[in-house]
């Protein structure tokens, strides 16, 4: 399965991205000196947070493509920290949304492949059924706390029913197991570990 993001995807999260900038740069510059990113990209928020108009807007989108490369997790964290910004908890829906696509996409195909020679359905035995695909995979090096037996079943039902419901469990599952992980890694910190 190829896992390119389509252009809106891509929009979306250029639009993300331009939104944090945005934010950092109604920052005091002493909040800026104290970034967690390159000095050329602090530079560039202070030469936006100068700007007026049109020229602003320029600079926002170029301080946006400097950070399309880079990892941007501690910025959110540093807005998160600062200014109680949700642009971290937005970033982290979209992404369990994405994988949760990504996921009914994989199990359609698998199950529009399990036909036999006259249009019916075979049984797809669940065990056999996203056994180490790719997409599951990633959700589980993302997700480690993920329940792939459960992730398994409810694309299974989406698959078979095209119940929506199917779909917003899915998307639970993954909610769950990411709000684990960052449970547990708030619990190492407060341990020393």
């Amino acid at each position: 399965m190829d896992f390119q993001l389509s252009r809106s995807e891509k929009k979306r999260r250029a639009k993300g991205l331009e939104q944090l900038v945005r934010e950092l740069t109604d920052l005091a510059p002493g909040e800026i000196a104290s970034l967690p990113c390159d000095e050329e990209i602090r530079k560039e928020i202070t030469a936006a947070k100068n700007c007026k108009g049109g020229a602003r807007q320029r600079q926002l989108k170029y301080a946006t493509k400097l950070l399309r490369d880079k990892p941007v997790e501690e910025l959110y964290d540093f807005m998160a920290r600062k200014k109680g910004s949700m642009l971290k908890d937005k970033r982290e829906f979209q992404e369990l949304e994405h994988f949760r696509n990504l996921l009914i996409s994989e199990a359609l195909q698998q199950y529009d492949e399990s036909r036999n020679d006259n249009g019916y359905f075979n049984d797809t035995d669940p065990g056999d059924f996203l056994h180490d695909t790719e997409i599951l995979r990633t959700i589980v090096k993302q997700l480690p706390e993920v329940d792939q037996a459960l992730l398994k079943n409810a694309a299974m039902q989406f698959a078979r029913t095209r119940n929506r419901k199917y779909s917003r469990e899915l998307f639970r599952i993954m909610k769950a197991a990411m709000e684990k992980a960052q449970f547990s890694q708030l619990q190492d910190k407060k341990n020393g570990l």
